[in-house]
């Protein structure tokens, strides 16, 4: 690609866009009521929310349980969970499409309180969308549909490309020299995403502008109809496909947590972080028998964790012998407990007490203290 000058204008859309509206039609209009003669290259962004309205992909909710509800049937995997203070939890999960978004990328701001859910197969809208455009000013362009996302490991929120036509969403520049003439092994760029971005600074569906003109970025056009799927990093080459306290709860056996997830605001005190610790503790699935033998108690307002015998001890699980069992079960009580606390930003300190018996030196019990991990 040659061009060196980039520019994104955003027509205004005079139209209410509404299930059943003719969106090709309308996009055309404007373009049209604003004296802009397409050229070939160009590339349009539109808004997604645009596109789901006019495709008919709202739904109403009664309140945020239903709401919540709806995340979860718009989603293929859960990545993180968390609450706030307001009693509203916030889920990031793998999408049907693969987008990894905060609540599924579900939208209610500017839309009468109806929820937009994503279009049912963005790429192919994208498709739909360029060919009408391209029929009515005989130019061969490219379609961008951006919805916004957050972004790990950046504060705030961006546009990305979530279904596109007529150009590859990548430039591979593997293979290539870069200017010192070092052959490239890793880099790829997401056009794409970068375009979608572009155009998110000048237009925006709230203020009557769904659609961008992206002008100067015609060499990536092509005729690659892989779409903006090929965008999405695919679930096993996800390095973080968790996030990290969800990854420690699943690797203790918890796949769904049992009462309020983690604050994202990490407002919860040092008792809440311990309960929620115990409970991921018990509900998960481990691998060692004996944990019934044992009771845990909090004391000092989550300072401290005490493991005492139960005052009605469990009977084997595993056929063994009821006293080396209840030992095992208590080591690995203490292993969890460490990993489900660390899962917390906790530290934990352990202190074993020792009895006598029949059989020997035997643990009657252990005191984990506990504290903040060091930033």
């Amino acid at each position: 690609m040659n061009d060196r000058l980039l520019t994104v204008y955003a027509p205004p859309v005079d139209e209410d866009i509404t299930a059943g509206s003719d969106l090709a039609a309308i996009l055309i209009n404007a373009l049209r009521r604003n004296r802009i003669d397409l050229k070939d290259g160009d590339i349009l962004v539109i808004a997604s929310k645009v596109v789901s309205k006019a495709e008919g992909r709202l739904c109403s909710v009664a309140d945020r349980a239903e709401f919540e509800d709806l995340v979860k049937d718009s989603s293929a995997h859960l990545v993180a969970e968390r609450t706030y203070a307001s009693g509203t939890t916030v889920q990031v999960v793998r999408t049907h499409s693969g987008t990894v978004q905060a609540a599924a990328g579900l939208d209610q701001s500017n839309s009468r309180g109806a929820v937009v859910l994503h279009p049912h197969d963005s790429d192919r809208s994208a498709d739909g969308l360029r060919a009408l455009v391209e029929q009515a000013f005989s130019v061969r362009i490219g379609v961008v549909i951006s919805d916004t996302t957050s972004r790990p490991w950046r504060v705030g929120v961006g546009d990305f490309a979530l279904g596109l036509s007529g150009f590859s969403g990548l430039d591979d520049q593997r293979g290539k020299p870069d200017d010192d003439g070092r052959v490239q092994s890793v880099t790829v760029r997401a056009v794409a995403d970068e375009i979608a971005a572009a155009a998110d600074l000048v237009k925006g569906s709230s203020r009557g502008l769904p659609m961008a003109l992206v002008r100067g970025a015609g060499g990536y056009l092509n005729n690659g109809r892989d779409g903006a799927k090929v965008l999405n990093r695919d679930i096993v080459e996800d390095w973080f496909r968790f996030g990290h306290v969800e990854a420690i709860q699943r690797g203790l056996g918890v796949t769904e947590l049992p009462g309020r997830a983690a604050a994202g605001d990490n407002g919860d005190d040092i008792l809440e972080r311990v309960s929620r610790a115990i409970r991921v503790v018990r509900a998960g699935h481990s691998r060692t028998p004996g944990h019934g033998a044992w009771r845990m108690r909090i004391e000092g307002s989550g300072s401290r964790i005490t493991m005492s015998p139960s005052h009605s001890p469990a009977t084997a699980q595993s056929d063994g012998p009821p006293l080396l069992e209840a030992m095992v079960g208590l080591g690995s009580l203490v292993e969890r407990m460490h990993t489900a606390l660390y899962a917390e930003d906790l530290s934990a300190s352990t202190k074993w007490q020792w009895a006598d018996g029949d059989l020997g030196t035997f643990p009657r019990g252990v005191i984990i203290d506990i504290g903040l991990l060091s930033p």
